[in-house]
């Protein structure tokens, strides 16, 4: 079994931190401002009330029942079909999180260390930012504990680095106004700018989910951890990409996201190569906070799976550290053939700007399996009502605006959004087909918290 009381109520939200990394929004934000420009802030907040929404279902859910299975154990409130999509769409958002990130890093890293010491670095350096996947994966592999110690120093540190650069460029910027939380750049590319980062920045939040068999007093803390890190990351994104977009010059913004590093640029031109470099070498830091984050959680989907009988038992094995050994392995394995195919296809066919379109559609694969997964949970909260006010009117709103989200997205959706569409419409039709001949063996009998 896994080890139970191994992570108390701060060490939930420093482990749930590691995925949302707040960091990353200094990168990631060229994905929102693509679309929503001077409105990224916007976007941001939107993001936010959308996951506070979301994350109330969680914190529902969390009070009732606590176990590995994670989404899909709150899925099964819903049936039995709903929970075994779920188990499996879990596995694919979570190999899209880590696919894009690596994608961007390695998109980032050449133009970055050109742009910091005025020396042409060719693309394929930034494959060297793979290695540091290597200590997240010893990380898990040592258990829980050793996990959420590390998150918990390197979170802090972001978080100081953070809010020290972000009042640094507000303070120095001549370009300060409210209009960047109007939507100035139409509400299609608001919505889009929701779809491809900000509701994603927050997505993190769901991975302490399945550590309901290891955490402290779980139907208390997992609820608790859920929110607060939802308003935490939300206060400092919306502080990141105010102070980024003012840093930068709101007219400026069809340039923003063109320039590849405009975090770069902004951080350079208010505070001086010095923090550059700093934030360039913090940067790496954050493949090591997701993947930590993102493993953990999925080695437990998985193990719950196999508990299950949705996979095989094989996956059921802990090491010394209890951590669920093989579904680790399995997981290792996953992404690095996705990998290595990615960036074979991408590269190949669209050359060093293939990064950026690998980046937008793992990103947009991500987000739209997420959409879909808290669209069933909070369709299942509902059957399994208590309130109206927190079982069915919060969950039926955030699942309107996730559906206005993924309609803005859909309609007239282009290279690389189609592709993600088209490849997640693909795996449910897979999982669908899969459902028929697990669906004797599918046991939901085991016991929770």
């Amino acid at each position: 079994m896994l080890k139970s009381n191994s992570i108390g109520l701060s060490g939930l939200i420093f482990q749930g931190m590691g995925q949302l990394s707040p960091l990353f929004t200094f990168d990631g934000i060229i994905s929102v401002a693509a679309f929503a420009l001077g409105a990224s802030p916007l976007a941001f907040i939107i993001g936010m009330i959308a996951s506070l929404l979301t994350g109330n279902t969680l914190y529902q859910f969390s009070k009732r029942t606590a176990s590995a299975r994670g989404y899909y154990g709150y899925a099964m409130y819903g049936g039995r079909p709903l929970s075994f999509y779920v188990a499996f769409l879990y596995i694919i958002y979570q190999m899209a999180n880590m696919l894009f990130v690596i994608s961007f890093l390695i998109m980032i890293f050449s133009p970055a260390l050109s742009y910091l010491t005025g020396i042409n670095v060719p693309g394929y350096y930034g494959l060297l930012t793979i290695i540091i996947i290597i200590p997240a994966f010893y990380a898990v592999y040592s258990g829980i504990r050793a996990s959420f110690k590390t998150q918990l120093i390197i979170n802090l540190i972001e978080i100081a680095f953070i809010i020290i650069v972000s009042f640094s460029v507000i303070l120095t910027s001549k370009d300060n106004s409210y209009i960047v939380f109007t939507p100035v750049s139409g509400y299609k590319d608001l919505f889009l700018g929701f779809i491809t980062g900000s509701f994603l920045a927050y997505t993190g939040y769901g991975s302490i989910v399945s550590l309901g068999e290891e955490a402290r007093e779980p139907r208390k803390n997992i609820g608790l951890a859920v929110m607060l890190m939802i308003l935490i990351i939300g206060l400092i994104d919306v502080l990141i990409s105010y102070s980024l977009v003012i840093g930068f010059g709101i007219g400026k913004m069809y340039d923003f996201s063109n320039t590849i590093i405009p975090a770069f640029i902004v951080i350079r031109n208010h505070l001086g190569i010095y923090a550059s470099v700093l934030f360039f070498a913090l940067n790496f830091v954050i493949i090591y906070t997701l993947f930590n984050t993102v493993l953990t959680s999925l080695t437990r989907n998985i193990y719950a799976m196999a508990r299950d009988n949705i996979i095989n038992k094989m996956f059921l094995k802990l090491n010394k550290n209890g951590t669920p050994v093989n579904a680790l392995y399995l997981s290792i394995l996953i992404f690095a053939v996705s990998l290595i195919i990615s960036l074979m296809v991408f590269y190949k066919y669209y050359g060093y700007n293939g990064f950026l379109d690998a980046f937008i559609f793992f990103a947009t694969l991500s987000t739209m399996a997420t959409l879909i997964i808290h669209i069933i949970v909070n369709t299942s909260l509902s059957v399994n009502k208590r309130s109206f006010v927190y079982d069915v009117l919060m969950p039926g709103i955030s699942s309107i605006i996730i559906l206005i989200a993924m309609y803005y997205a859909l309609i007239d959706a282009a290279f690389p959004f189609n592709y993600s569409i088209i490849a997640i419409v693909l795996y449910s039709l897979m999982v669908m087909i899969l459902y028929p001949f697990k669906m004797h063996k599918h046991n939901l009998n085991y016991s929770i918290k």
